[in-house]
């Protein structure tokens, strides 16, 4: 049976449909941080030929998420204290700018989904749904993100921000730190709702500060 890579969309080249099924198969760990990857092992667990898998491991390394070898396939890096660090400070700057001007652009429909996907964050962390959780949030600051209509800016975080998905889905969260992110979402959002950009900046960038002293603590932790 043909693996699924969304044949839904049609007008979408194999290598795409590929490239982001790898990517989100690398955040639920089935290729774990870290480990190697060879054409023939993709291609046979997708089921499609090599040169899709090449062209969709190509894709990823622009992406930052994989690291290509001569004839060997790709390399998953690792995700350490000094990624998170220096990935984090760029992401901070990058996002307080994406929330600025999602507070002038966004519309109350947008804010409704804002709102939608942070209650649904909510209610999974409370189920102890760790992986779900990650990815409620994701969904909720790629809407933020969007709203603010900076394609480049989207591109630059979407690949490495799979890596850092893929370390907290393994590692999990800090003690107490999901209800600070319940509170710094509601914070960002009604910053937006008020269309106050430059609360919106302030509270995304004290959010992604704390996502990432959280994740340094978690990479301290053996």
């Amino acid at each position: 049976m043909k693996y699924d890579l969304g044949m839904n969309a049609i007008n979408t080249p194999t290598y795409m449909r590929l490239r982001d099924q790898v990517r989100a198969d690398i955040v639920a760990g089935l290729w774990p941080l870290g480990s190697h990857v060879t054409l023939a092992q993709l291609a046979s667990h997708y089921q499609v030929s090599n040169n899709p898998v090449r062209e969709a491991l190509l894709q990823l390394q622009g992406e930052g998420v994989v690291a290509m070898r001569m004839n060997r396939g790709a390399v998953i890096p690792t995700v350490d204290a000094r990624y998170i660090d220096n990935l984090y400070r760029v992401r901070g700057a990058i996002q307080a700018m994406l929330s600025r001007e999602a507070a002038i652009k966004a519309t109350p429909e947008n804010v409704a989904a804002m709102k939608k996907l942070a209650e649904t964050q909510v209610r999974l962390a409370a189920d102890g749904d760790i992986g779900a959780c990650v990815a409620a949030n994701r969904e909720l600051h790629r809407l933020i993100d969007s709203v603010a209509d900076n394609p480049l800016a989207l591109e630059m975080l979407e690949g490495r921000s799979s890596l850092v998905d893929a370390f907290r889905r393994s590692r999990g969260y800090g003690p107490g730190r999901l209800d600070l992110v319940h509170e710094q979402h509601r914070s960002l959002i009604d910053a937006i709702a008020a269309g106050d950009a430059d609360g919106a900046a302030r509270a995304s960038l004290e959010h992604t500060d704390s996502s990432r002293l959280d994740l340094l603590a978690l990479a301290a932790t053996p």
